[in-house]
């Protein structure tokens, strides 16, 4: 009898984590024309897509509604035609293939795989003003998430090469994709590395390479990162960058996109297309820039003041400079929907000198120019 409840209790655990694996069978993937849409299918069940309007097409090689079991068809699928969804099955393990759906006029690509995880329902649309029925799961979903949790997932990103081999389980429920994509500003190369989704976070981690490639120092601003996807902007959260890469030198930048710049759900998968915005801090920083030597009195000379002159005023703060917004992929300006944006440094102006002095030590006028 003990034998058995102490068999049942260890079960318990398991079952538990099971029921909270299958809250990531459903994926929610806001539409894109720019960049087809995954989708996981299985061999064993049928994986339903959802649109936000009706299908009034749908084109694929591959793709048959009743398929030889024998046969060269790759995916089986159901289809009515009026309405919003339909359903999928792979036919065989490891089989690819497109599929082109159109909605309001548009065209829309689906690429679809077999995998041995593969997701019960996919949801496509924007999810901004999305109805929930239960409230508590609504307050849930948008509850912020914790500082010390994101710092925790910040941590998971700078350690999984070593991770994924000591302790693969903590990434089991993540999604992790590798596009090693790159885009160049001013003379620094912008690769990214590593994208890692946290669903229960609704949140993912950005691993950059930044390679300055020029004989000049490149200042940016480390609170400035963030992903472009489509027209959207979606501001960093949390960060880990040094601010400075060195001439000639190679710097790794990890940053967290956690919800977007309205406090809502993100809902982003990590297989989008990700730009990387970032800003550029230019004439804040010169590490060639001397400071002029002190003026000496001459020798042997007693200076006297002109009527009239003044001791000129100190020289005071001024805000006039304000570094701008750039983005590592192309010259096209970011909208402003940064929260987290920090205000550049004002510069001094250091225009006001002493008066020119004759060789007699008298001060000279100047004529304004």
């Amino acid at each position: 009898m003990r034998f058995a409840a102490i068999l049942l209790l260890s079960l318990i655990p398991g079952l538990l984590f099971a029921d909270e694996n299958l809250a990531l069978k459903v994926v929610r993937i806001p539409l894109n024309q720019n960049e087809p849409a995954v989708v996981k299918l299985g061999t064993r069940g049928i994986t339903t897509l959802e649109f936000p309007d009706k299908i009034e097409a749908l084109d694929g090689y591959g793709f048959s509604v009743n398929p030889a079991p024998d046969g060269p068809e790759l995916f089986q699928i159901s289809f009515n035609k009026g309405t919003n969804f339909l359903s999928l099955r792979a036919m065989r393990e490891g089989v690819e293939g497109n599929l082109t759906v159109v909605l309001g006029g548009k065209i829309y690509c689906l690429f679809c795989k077999a995998v041995p995880d593969p997701s019960f329902v996919v949801i496509f649309g924007n999810f901004s003003g999305k109805e929930i029925s239960d409230p508590h799961e609504d307050l849930a979903k948008n509850k912020q998430v914790s500082p010390a949790r994101l710092l925790g997932f910040l941590d998971k990103i700078k350690a999984f090469p070593s991770l994924k081999v000591s302790a693969p389980e903590i990434f089991q429920n993540m999604d992790v994709t590798e596009p090693n994509t790159q885009s160049s500003l001013d003379g620094l190369e912008v690769t990214l590395r590593r994208v890692i989704r946290d669903n229960s976070l609704d949140s993912l981690g950005f691993e950059v390479e930044l390679v300055n490639k020029t004989d000049k120092d490149f200042v940016y601003d480390p609170e400035s990162f963030g992903v472009r996807v489509g027209d959207e902007v979606y501001p960093q959260t949390i960060s880990d960058a040094g601010g400075l890469v060195s001439a000639g030198k190679t710097q790794t930048v990890i940053f967290v996109v956690a919800g977007n710049a309205t406090g809502g759900r993100n809902d982003l998968a990590a297989t989008n297309k990700f730009d990387i915005v970032m800003r550029q801090v230019i004439g804040e920083r010169d590490p060639h820039r001397t400071v002029p030597a002190e003026w000496q009195e001459p020798p042997n000379t007693v200076p006297t003041v002109q009527s009239g002159w003044q001791e000129p005023a100190l020289p005071t703060a001024q805000s006039g400079f304000t570094p701008s917004q750039l983005r590592a992929v192309s010259d096209e300006k970011v909208r402003k929907s940064h929260k987290h944006r920090a205000k550049p440094s004002p510069t001094v102006n250091r225009s006001n000198q002493l008066p020119e002095r004759d060789r007699n030590g008298k001060t000279v006028a100047q004529d304004d120019e």
